[in-house]
């Protein structure tokens, strides 16, 4: 599925707020934003991702309750990452949090907070909030990838958003590169290479007591096993990236997460892998760039200009 988006501007006044939150494994996070990308508050708070259902969104209720209140909603927003019917505001199959399977957690948010409430695919928001608020701005075609404990890519592609509509992002696209069994249950997703549960197990197998990629790169300075893992890694995203620039041309592509904090070496290696798997002639050269917003806001800026983009304007 596809949606456009181009015809849209945030209105110019502040009057007004929107709930955007995101639900990660582990982790809910949330910000009342008005209408002009300016964040008015922020709530996180972590959980045990294995949890039974209602204990999960007892803190999901936490988050948008303590936002909510006293504030006049114009209108609310939840990302997810899985496979998400966004018309009924349910979600379908989210692996890393099983127990969530089935919850028609739109509705529920709507009638807690008594405000307008979508559910929406995490790699789309991404995008809406690149295009309208971070990196992307100006750019018609674009794709934008976060990267670390989760993998999400979102296209815009001449305009229109080319993630699919609730389903998985190309997290899930088959690579060339390895074999392994992905937590979807196919072999060889993109996914498998390329977040931080692969440095993880290099780690395990290297003896290498690192964890997340920053941990990998001070470690490269000292130890050539960890700078060969730390380079493959790199080609290991670059991989996915080539994919995509070979089958849609973005050219640019806006890095989020632990790619994104990581060093210049770093997205060196993933670029100058990027531009020699993906030579076809004379397309667009690719380019990375980095959001100048912190790590995640680039999702919740995102729901603001979904909401928008839906018809959900700021209360008077």
């Amino acid at each position: 599925m596809t949606a456009r988006v181009l015809p849209f501007e945030p209105p110019a006044s502040r009057e007004g707020s929107f709930l955007a939150l995101e639900l990660l494994p582990g982790r809910v996070q949330g910000a009342l934003i008005d209408a002009s990308g300016r964040f008015r508050t922020r709530r996180e708070v972590a959980f045990d991702p294995s949890a039974g259902r209602e204990q999960i969104l007892a803190h999901v209720d936490r988050v948008a309750l303590g936002l909510a209140r006293g504030s006049a909603l114009s209108g609310c927003v939840i990302s997810a990452g899985g496979v998400l019917d966004t018309v009924g505001g349910r979600m379908l199959q989210v692996v890393d949090m099983p127990s969530l399977e089935g919850c028609e957690i739109g509705s529920r948010l709507r009638e807690l907070i008594g405000a307008p409430t979508l559910l929406e695919h995490r790699a789309r928001l991404q995008v809406h909030g690149d295009h309208y608020f971070g990196a992307g701005q100006g750019e018609e075609t674009f794709a934008s990838v976060a990267t670390g404990s989760t993998l999400g890519v979102g296209i815009l592609y001449r305009g229109t958003i080319l993630a699919p509509d609730g389903g998985r992002s190309g997290a899930h696209m088959t690579v060339a590169r390895g074999q392994l069994t992905c937590s979807c249950g196919k072999q060889g997703c993109w996914r498998t290479i390329a977040t931080t549960a692969w440095l993880e197990t290099r780690g395990q197998e290297l003896s290498i007591p690192a964890t997340g990629l920053a941990d990998w790169e001070r470690c490269a300075a000292e130890d050539p096993r960890a700078a060969a893992v730390v380079g493959e890694y790199a080609d290991n995203i670059a991989v996915g990236l080539a994919n995509i620039q070979q089958l849609c041309t973005p050219g640019l592509f806006v890095l989020h997460g632990e790619a994104a904090q990581a060093s210049e070496g770093f997205r060196a290696r993933i670029l100058a892998t990027l531009r020699d798997l993906s030579r076809t002639g004379g397309e667009t050269q690719p380019r990375l760039r980095t959001n100048a917003t912190p790590e995640d806001d680039a999702t919740l800026l995102g729901g603001v200009a979904y909401l928008l983009h839906r018809g959900i304007v700021p209360a008077p």
